[in-house]
């Protein structure tokens, strides 16, 4: 089902996954003015920590799939009290050691280039500029980058090709850059979790599962996952 997608400068808007803000804060469950200040900076105060892929459509900014999986890294980080001028300084340095230019969604960033690039946000950034007083250590470090990698598929060349946005609550919804410009689907029929939603509204739980050929089980995963969303809002 999957193919391959390459992370690029310029990608086929038809391939690359299409969010809006809001959907990414969404997706990521973190306020929409942190996501604002990742990917646009804060005028000359502060640069932005990712190079957005797609950027404005009238008022409206946008990201790449590409772009969703490198701050959900920011994201995770952030959240452990990672200051954003050392992750700034982490993302440099796995550019120049990697020579990708969106190294937090690929897979070489969770293995031993992974390591290294946390061993010198250790010893640039210091120890103490890391992490609060409650987690202080490497070992989180690494737990923070392994606690990632699960829940994202990546094609043969390490690029981030799909990701389970809430695999505990709803292990077949997807989100695949290829299918319905990156919005959330189910794995084997790929029908999006709005539309189940929808659905839901006006055939009931049995009726949709008849309607669109899916599982009982897999509507409520979806109507679940629908949810999960609205309160992340």
């Amino acid at each position: 089902v999957w193919r391959a997608m390459n992370a690029r400068t310029n990608p086929d808007l038809l391939e690359s996954g299409i969010y809006s803000l809001s959907d990414a804060a969404k997706l990521l469950n973190v306020p929409v003015n942190k996501v604002r200040v990742w990917v646009n900076g804060r005028g000359e105060r502060q640069a932005p920590l990712i190079q957005n892929q797609l950027g404005r459509a009238g008022h409206t900014y946008l990201i790449s799939f590409t772009n969703l999986m490198e701050l959900r890294f920011i994201a995770k980080f952030a959240e452990a009290g990672v200051k954003l001028r050392v992750i700034r300084a982490g993302i440099a340095e796995a550019q120049d050691l990697l020579k990708r230019p969106h190294p937090l969604a690929t897979s070489t960033v969770f293995t031993t280039d992974g390591k290294h690039i946390l061993a010198r946000i250790m010893s640039d950034g210091g120890h103490e500029d890391v992490l609060d007083l409650k987690s202080q250590n490497y070992e989180m470090l690494t737990v923070i980058v392994d606690s990632l990698k699960p829940d994202v598929v990546f094609d043969a060349a390490g690029e981030a090709t799909a990701w389970f946005p809430r695999r505990g609550i709803a292990p077949n919804v997807l989100i695949h850059p290829r299918f319905s410009f990156g919005r959330p689907i189910l794995l084997e029929s790929q029908v999006p979790t709005a539309a189940i939603e929808q659905s839901v509204k006006v055939e009931g739980v049995e009726g949709t599962a008849d309607l669109y050929e899916v599982p009982v089980e897999q509507v409520r995963e979806a109507m679940e996952f629908q949810a999960e969303l609205r309160r992340a809002a």
